[in-house]
């Protein structure tokens, strides 16, 4: 009996005991999840690593991330911040990296703009792997990757950071196909990625891009129509792209596309790399100009006679023709003779062209003189290439861009001195008025008046009485003007050629000063046109180029084009165009 309390009695202690060390262990349990607090980023962290917890984990930090990013006023570089990133950044950047074949679409593109949010070099491991991996397979729809990674390596690249991402992103442009869906979403945050800071060592595969052909658009043909859009968009992007980079060998095939007629929609931003591309290009330009380049020459001569499907090459030298737009778009005083001496061996329309491109230039008394002597040469049927534009017309436009008051009477003049009361000479005859309404200066309205009356119809007429109302409220006072081209009620389209007009008179009147008072005006000269002259404005008042100016010039710019509005970064290409040119002038 006593043996069997006694085995009782060890039971019990057993069965105690053991509960105790149950109920012990379980607390020790409860005590170590209690330290993985959930609301720790720590934790999810740590469950990075479990495939079944993968992508809850990345939605709680993105969380963490962005409740610590509004607590600080959105300042990275507060502590809450910084100590956070210290925490997620590398771990989530390899989830990416190690985990991309396996990472579901949605998923991994929440993580990539996730990781782009940061703005921290330490993501480059991920942003590499999004443009190589689009590179070895290219997908045109179901990737939206390269757009986070795109706009991640602009921060990084505008801190000077990021300089192994340049390679990979390259290669993802030379596969990315405008045309498609991802192309769509893509292109415009890779082209702003890789305009910034554009490397030296892109300059051979971009070269090698400019080499294709672009093959005329047939009609009905979609698939066609396609392909050649993409080639619009690598040509386009790698002749901007030349153009920053500013490596002389790019200076060659950017003429060839220039001059190459199935390639129109890329000339443009070519002929604007070619401009930055100062002296060397220049060089090129005048030696085309003068037929002595034989390979540009005899590419211009078979591209053409290919595009109109001639029996041979053209006669009317558009080598020539394409190389004086050229010049006359870089601005540069120093070709000023020798477009002269061209222009005084050519005929016709060619010669009314390098004419019309002669007045772009700051102009002297020599080119004003051979403007006036070539005008003359032109009869009222003479057509200007190569559009086709009438030549008369076109000069008579062209002329206001010489800003000189002096052209006024001459202008009157050669009003008066046409022949004939065809439509034709009727409309030289007010767009002469309307030039001379531009360039006259107070002592020249009265003059001016009398010839609108004689030759102006409505239009004109009403065109002057702004003009002459303006000229009576300032006189040659150059900062009423100023007041005037900025007032706000003359952006208005009814009112625009007051606002024009102003700028005209600060180009006749002011100077340096004025130039500089009127960049600080641009915010407020909204309308475009009055936008355009104010541009030709600034670039008139610049002759020598000026560094300081352009980079002036360059922020307005860039700010416009971050813009919501589109219409002011449309209304800033001729802004551009001004910014390219006195920057390469003060270069040369």
């Amino acid at each position: 009996m006593l043996r069997s309390t006694r085995t009782l009695a060890s039971l019990i202690r057993s069965l105690t005991f053991g509960t105790a060390l149950v109920v012990g262990t379980t607390a020790v349990s409860t005590t170590v999840i209690g330290c993985k607090d959930e609301s720790q980023p720590k934790y999810w962290v740590e469950k990075l690593g479990e495939n079944a917890w993968k992508a809850r984990s990345i939605k709680r930090l993105e969380q963490f991330f962005e409740d610590a990013l509004t607590k600080a006023n959105k300042d990275r570089t507060r502590p809450e911040v910084t100590s956070l990133l210290d925490q997620i950044v590398e771990p989530l950047t390899q989830v990416y990296v190690n985990d991309f074949d396996t990472l579901d679409a949605k998923t991994r593109t929440g993580l990539i703009k996730l990781l782009a949010s940061f703005q921290d070099e330490r993501t480059t491991p991920a942003l590499k792997k999004a443009f190589e991996e689009f590179a070895k397979k290219p997908k045109e729809k179901d990737y939206e990757d390269m757009r986070w990674a795109s706009r991640a390596t602009a921060d990084l690249r505008k801190a000077g950071k990021g300089a192994e991402l340049a390679e990979p992103m390259l290669n993802a442009f030379l596969k990315l196909k405008f045309t498609s869906m991802v192309g769509g979403i893509t292109f415009k945050d890779l082209t702003a990625a890789m305009l910034i800071k554009p490397e030296k060592s892109w300059s051979g595969p971009l070269i090698a891009l400019l080499g294709t052909d672009i093959e005329k658009p047939k009609q009905g043909e979609l698939e066609l129509q396609r392909q050649i859009n993409d080639q619009i968009f690598w040509q386009t992007t790698a002749a901007r792209l030349l153009g920053e980079i500013g490596d002389p060998a790019a200076v060659e095939p950017l003429f060839m596309v220039v001059l190459d007629p199935t390639k129109g929609a890329v000339a443009t931003t070519a002929v604007m790399a070619l401009v930055k591309l100062g002296k060397p290009a220049t060089d090129t330009a005048l030696k085309l100009l003068k037929g002595e380049d034989d390979k540009l020459k005899t590419h211009s001569l078979a591209r053409m006679q290919k595009f109109t499907d001639a029996k041979e090459p053209p006669k009317d030298e558009p080598y020539m023709q394409m190389a004086a737009v050229v010049l006359g778009t870089m601005g540069r005083a120093e070709t000023i003779p020798t477009m002269i001496e061209v222009m005084k061996a050519q005929k016709g329309g060619n010669q009314a062209l390098v004419a019309s491109e002669l007045a772009k230039i700051p102009a002297t008394d020599v080119s004003k003189a051979a403007f006036k002597e070539v005008f003359a040469s032109q009869s009222i049927d003479s057509r200007m290439p190569p559009q086709g534009a009438n030549s008369l017309l076109a000069l008579t436009e062209q002329a206001a861009l010489f800003f000189d008051a002096d052209l006024t009477p001459w202008l009157l003049e050669q009003a008066d001195k046409q022949k004939g009361s065809g439509e034709d000479v009727k409309t030289l005859q007010a767009n002469l008025t309307v030039s001379a309404m531009k360039l006259m200066k107070p002592d020249q309205v009265a003059a001016v008046k009398a010839a609108v009356e004689k030759h102006g119809t409505k239009v004109e007429k009403d065109l002057f009485a702004e003009a002459e109302s303006l000229m009576k409220e300032c006189g040659d006072r150059t900062a009423c003007y100023l007041e005037r081209v900025e007032k706000s009620e003359n952006q208005d389209q009814k009112k625009q050629f007051t606002g024009m007009k102003a700028a005209y008179m600060i180009a006749i009147l002011g100077d340096e000063a004025a130039r500089d008072s009127l960049i600080e005006r641009l915010d407020a000269i909204e309308n475009p046109a009055i936008r355009h002259v104010v541009a030709n404005v600034i670039d008139r008042l610049t002759p020598q180029g000026s560094v300081e100016v352009a980079d002036k010039l360059q922020k307005i710019i860039d700010k416009n084009a971050e813009s919501p509005d589109a219409q002011k970064a449309r209304g800033d290409q001729s802004l551009q165009g001004v910014a390219y040119r006195i920057r390469a002038r003060a270069g040369s």
